[in-house]
């Protein structure tokens, strides 16, 4: 399990987070929301090693994670960014493979190839493999970045605002993907969405964060009601129940 305990932390005198202490679900998707400026941008740092809290601790399996070493916080944990341009130019196969780097050394001569096959077929890129990154679509790309994470075989999967540069046919289509990978293979996947409707959708846990403090926390249904949305982003809104659950509609 990944939880805070007794977590402080503050910025330019300014505090954030004072004696927070939260789970992560183990095997369920949590999303965390908040508008903008609430700290979830800090949480998630704190939970991924980003940052240092100030007091307090974060844990892994009861374990310091600034006291695991950084191989076996990469094997445990990966976190796949908004956007990435730093390896823009690297073939799709080649960054995908350098997920495997926290396993070299371990087996002696690893052949890495059959993992990284493998994610190429399971995120349907054998067609785009050769191709350097700069030259795919926004979704191919995303798809790769996840690639690059899912190579470090982590327990804990992280995505920061994942569907932020995509059009609403590849937030769909990743989101699917996202969800296909925790219930097939049970990883533990947090991630940031600012479209409340897909945390509804897609989430077996939200935690809504406002202040600095956590406003609420629990299924989706029971964070994201009429009137908390108000009282986190100051909107009216309706949320109508329908055949394929609540939608969330503003007015």
């Amino acid at each position: 399990m990944l939880s805070l305990e007794q977590v402080n932390f503050s910025y330019q005198n300014q505090q954030i987070f004072n004696e927070l202490t939260l789970a992560i679900a183990d095997n369920k998707i949590t999303t965390i929301v908040g508008p903008n400026g609430s700290g979830k941008s800090t949480l998630f740092k704190l939970l991924t090693r980003g940052i240092r809290p100030n007091t307090g601790r974060v844990l892994l399996d009861g374990k310091d994670i600034w006291k695991i070493s950084s191989r076996e916080f990469a094997q445990r944990v990966a976190l796949v960014h908004q956007k990435n341009e730093l390896f823009d130019e690297i073939k799709v196969r080649d960054l995908i493979k350098m997920g495997r780097l926290p396993y070299q050394g371990l087996m002696g001569n690893l052949d890495e190839s059959k993992k990284t096959d493998e994610i190429l077929a399971a995120l349907e890129l054998n067609s785009v493999k050769d191709k350097l990154v700069s030259e795919l679509s926004g979704g191919q790309q995303q798809r790769v970045w996840l690639g690059l994470s899912l190579a470090q075989e982590p327990e804990y999967l992280f995505l920061d605002e994942p569907t932020t540069y995509l059009d609403l046919h590849f937030q769909v289509q990743f989101l699917q993907l996202i969800k296909k990978l925790n219930r097939e293979n049970g990883l533990t996947i947090c991630m940031i969405l600012h479209d409340l409707n897909q945390a509804l959708r897609y989430s077996d846990q939200v935690i809504l964060v406002k202040d600095g403090e956590i406003e609420s926390k629990g299924l989706p249904e029971e964070v994201l009601t009429q009137d908390n949305i108000r009282d986190a982003f100051g909107i009216d809104c309706h949320v109508i129940e329908t055949e394929r659950g609540p939608i969330i509609e503003q007015f």
